[in-house]
């Protein structure tokens, strides 16, 4: 028998994830995106916590390194995530844009510091949280002919396509729209963010959807 969409399982008390944002559009945006892809995938047993723990890149990416190879920043990014676990978390996912940073060689360290101290996860959005609306309305993973994800200034293009966009403003309200499917097949931090959250919930990650069948 599956759970209600309130988070609560017929044993009882919820498992709750906390994510960890960086930009203030994020804090509404990151939980609204995780909660929608919770039901993507049916796991009514948890619940996604509305208010993040709101920490600036640099505490999430040391930004002493010379990019594009920086490793997470160690104290920086530890306290965040024990500031996500007093919540109390269940799971904490730590979630920051790229930027101009390579998401293979600061992935695989933050999910090992997220895992000495608690279950879950960290995800890189490639380059920016924006590439992943503009994938959406676009229905493609091309501006102009060149990769979104090789492309600055996501949000300058995002505005350009919705009409007006600030992130504060707007960027709730587009990911509460985002057609995860389109999103899914064209992007492939997206897809890390998919199987990042089915691990984490403890589901199966059902068939990558591909560009075109819908």
């Amino acid at each position: 028998m599956a759970g209600s969409r309130t988070g609560q399982t017929p044993r009882g008390v919820a498992k709750r994830l906390v994510c960890v944002v960086e930009g203030r559009g994020e804090v509404e945006a990151i939980p609204c995106l995780c909660s929608r892809i919770r039901d993507y995938l049916n796991a009514w047993e948890w619940i996604v916590d509305p208010q993040p723990v709101r920490q600036p890149r640099s505490l999430l990416v040391d930004e002493r390194v010379p990019s594009p190879n920086r490793p997470p920043r160690t104290e920086g990014f530890s306290r965040a995530v024990e500031l996500a676990i007093r919540r109390p978390a269940t799971a904490v996912l730590v979630i920051c844009d790229s930027d101009d940073d390579c998401p293979a060689s600061w992935g695989p360290a933050a999910r090992q510091l997220v895992s000495t101290k608690t279950a879950g996860g960290a995800v890189m959005a490639v380059r920016e949280y924006e590439v992943w609306l503009l994938t959406s309305l676009l229905k493609a993973d091309n501006w102009e002919g060149r990769k979104l994800e090789e492309i600055r200034d996501a949000k300058g293009r995002l505005g350009k396509v919705a009409g007006a966009y600030t992130p504060s403003v707007h960027q709730r309200k587009l990911t509460q729209n985002i057609d995860l499917d389109v999103v899914w097949a064209h992007s492939e931090s997206f897809d890390t963010l998919i199987r990042t959250l089915a691990r984490i919930f403890g589901v199966a990650c059902p068939p990558r959807p591909t560009a075109g069948q819908r």
